[in-house]
Formats: C-alpha cells, sequence, structure tokens
C-alpha cells in the first residue's frame, strides 16, 4: 500500500475520531458523501460538519471505532484512485473507501455496504 495514503487515512480518522472536522475538512474532497446503503441515505460533507461541531461544542462526540478484521487495497493502474474494502469483526459488516489522489490522497466517499444475506 501506498505509504502516503496509509499516513493520510491515519490522520483523516483520528480527526474524526476526535471531532476535528478543520483536518476532515482537509482531507475530505469538496463532493465527499457518507453513503448508508442499509438506509437509502446519503451524507454530504456539510452536513456532516454541522453535526459534528454541534456535538463537540457539547460535548457529546464519542463515536465507536470499529473492530477491524481485514482491509483490502484496490488501486487502479496509474495509481491515482484507491478502494478500501474493511471488513468488520462484527455482523459481518462491510465499509468501502474511495480515494483519489490530485495533490495528495483525498477521500471522496465511505460507504457502508448492505449486509449481504447468508443462505444455508
Amino acid at each position: 500500500m501506498d505509504s502516503q495514503l496509509e499516513q493520510i487515512r491515519d490522520r483523516w480518522a483520528h480527526a474524526f475520531y476526535t471531532g476535528n472536522y478543520d483536518v476532515l475538512r482537509h482531507y475530505e474532497h469538496h463532493d465527499f458523501k457518507v453513503v448508508f446503503e442499509q438506509d437509502g441515505r446519503v451524507e454530504s460533507s456539510y452536513l456532516r460538519y454541522d453535526r459534528i461541531a454541534h456535538a463537540v461544542q457539547n460535548g457529546v462526540w464519542k463515536p465507536h471505532k470499529p473492530e477491524v478484521e481485514a482491509e483490502a487495497y484496490e488501486f487502479n493502474q496509474d495509481q491515482t484512485e484507491c478502494r478500501v474494502l474493511i471488513e468488520l469483526a462484527t455482523h459481518h459488516q462491510h465499509i468501502q473507501e474511495r480515494w483519489q489522489f490530485l495533490d495528495e490522497w483525498k477521500i471522496i466517499e465511505l460507504r457502508f455496504l448492505k449486509a449481504k444475506s447468508s443462505k444455508t
């Protein structure tokens, strides 16, 4: 994996868990969105920043950090885009991050994928 992407992902995640929306804004693409497939809901970055700022100001910003079981990275041929598929340890849930390299890596989309039904 690209070491610069790894460092930026770490900074971006740390900013989220600490509620630092200025740092989030720096590492998120201007068209960044969060997609919740199960609910059919899409959240823009501006709405997120307002919610995070409000929660931080009121002392209630305490997001839960999920336990990651595995991560898989898929770069495009010219190494300017990367999809990160994250498998969580509980409930067989998957999260997908889409990153793009312009002058530096920026996250374009965070997608909470629909849980796949298990067939027996």
